[in-house]
């Protein structure tokens, strides 16, 4: 039945889907307009067909613009398939012939488009890091009882380590089966990437950890109860007991010179108590030598390297020619003034070890100039010499020879002495620059003597003269300092 309102937008009729509406246009009424909402995007379909003459469909939108149209000739049967979003559209139906009528028979449809599932719930209960259960601070045998199984495969446990410790995890397994993982998060994802340390289908070993927040990760291999305490009755029992080590350096001492724990001007004795193993692979102290100074360091475990660096380029980095010392033994050595670098990191992969480190700084008591040059222009000049000149410095693995200038007013007898603190001992030569050129060339090296011996001694003309110190071993691996004592009576 025609309803002449139904041909303007605000006379709209309702679309009703999924059922055949009966109606015509013609010559009278040209147009039909149906209204319809969609509620939610979805796909849009609709038929015309039972047509005696020619009418056209059209889809519009709110806002009155046209989407879709069918103009199929004659009687031809019309249909629109569209994707719509959420709003409102309008269908007109029109009629295209000049004269006479049709009758028409609308069929129309509209599919919401699938729904995608909701995302999971974030996880109840204690089956995740972001929910584990707290024990807190562990300070003494700590206990807790919980149960995995069918319905509760997996629960985290977060417990807080404020000192090095020995942690002993032991389990007993009364029936079932379960894994047990220790964790540490890392990166602070809440996610478990490559971070479990340790894993056991029983009592894990016990592990030298430094201080932080761990996980206990318990998942059941089967339909398993678990205990973190001595019984009540249940399947199986585990129990945290901690052995702290006192550990005294605060922050943690870096891996990277840049990090490095800064020790300050060292002298006097000090005793460092700190960690290598799985969580922490290296550590690095950053200390300055004042003074020529013999420096013992002792780490204390075999499973420990202790090496000695100094970065002579000053960038940053260890360079692979500035590591002077690497060792598994305690080290003992005399050292010019500068600052230097200690590492410790573990010897092989997956040792593990809380260490004792003594640092003893004995200062030798130089005369605090600037280190002697190691060629006749850069040697350090004692002027005219008159009596006794003595000398307090250093040769060995950190810088191999000095060299000292000395000018004589009148003939002499010069007695040249040198003490070192090595039983290598320090070789001392006699140069005199004939030529003027810089260089100590084959004929310019009067005579030769060492420490422990009687030194030099050489009658000598007025004039200028150098003093060359070296090891007294073309071998590396030695350091000294010494005392050199030049006399003119």
């Amino acid at each position: 039945m025609n309803r002449r309102s139904d041909n303007t937008f605000g006379g709209a009729r309702p679309l009703q889907f999924d059922r055949t509406i009966r109606d015509s246009v013609g010559q009278r009424d040209r147009i039909d307009i149906y209204k319809f909402t969609a509620s939610s995007a979805g796909n849009f379909s609709m038929r015309l067909n039972g047509l005696r003459g020619n009418a056209n469909v059209r889809l519009l939108n709110g806002q009155f613009g046209t989407i879709a149209a069918s103009n199929q000739s004659r009687n031809r049967p019309e249909q629109i398939r569209a994707n719509l979003e959420t709003g409102t559209y309008y269908l007109q139906v029109q009629y295209v012939d000049r004269r006479g009528a049709t009758p028409y028979r609308l069929q129309s449809s509209f599919t919401p488009n699938s729904v995608p599932p909701p995302p999971p719930p974030p996880p109840v209960g204690d089956n995740s890091i972001a929910t584990a259960f707290d024990i807190g601070t562990i300070t003494t045998t700590t206990i807790r009882e919980e149960f995995v199984g069918i319905g509760d495969p997996v629960d985290f446990h977060k417990f807080t380590l404020n000192d090095i410790t020995n942690l002993r995890l032991g389990v007993e397994v009364f029936g079932g089966g379960g894994r047990f993982e220790l964790i540490r998060d890392d990166n602070n994802n809440g996610l478990v990437d490559d971070e479990v340390y340790a894993s056991s289908f029983g009592s894990l070993p016990p592990l030298d950890i430094p201080p932080g927040t761990y996980y206990l990760r318990a998942s059941s291999t089967s339909t398993t109860r678990y205990r973190l305490s001595p019984p009540p009755p249940t399947i199986y029992r585990l129990t945290f007991v901690p052995m702290f080590f006192g550990g005294n350096v605060s922050p943690d001492p870096g891996n990277t010179l840049a990090t490095a724990f800064d020790l300050g001007v060292y002298s006097g004795t000090r005793l460092i108590r700190e960690y290598v193993g799985e969580f922490d692979s290296s550590d690095i102290y950053r200390f300055t030598l004042n003074d020529l100074s013999n420096i013992q360091i002792n780490a204390g475990r075999n499973n420990l390297v202790t090496q000695l660096y100094r970065d002579d380029n000053s960038n940053g980095l260890i360079d692979d020619n500035e590591t002077y010392y690497s060792l598994t033994g305690s080290l003992n050595e005399d050292m010019p003034q500068g600052t230097y670098f200690i590492g410790i990191r573990r010897n092989s992969v997956g040792s593990t070890a809380s260490y004792e480190m003594r640092l003893v700084g004995t200062p030798f008591g130089g005369d605090g100039l600037p280190d002697p040059g190691s060629t006749l222009p850069t040697a350090r000049d004692l002027g005219v010499l008159s009596g006794t000149s003595s000398q307090k410095e250093y040769v060995g693995d950190f810088d191999r020879t000095d060299v000292y200038k000395f000018t004589l007013n009148n003939d002499a007898n010069l007695q040249a002495r040198v003490t070192s603190s090595s039983n290598v001992g320090v070789a001392a030569f006699l140069i005199r620059d004939t030529n003027n050129n810089g260089l100590i060339d084959s004929s310019e090296t009067i005579t030769s003597g060492t420490s422990g011996s009687n030194g030099l001694t050489r009658n000598l003309q007025a004039g200028t003269y150098f003093l060359r110190l070296t090891p007294n071993t073309s071998v590396g691996g030695f350091s000294m300092n010494y005392q050199l004592d030049l006399i003119v009576p």
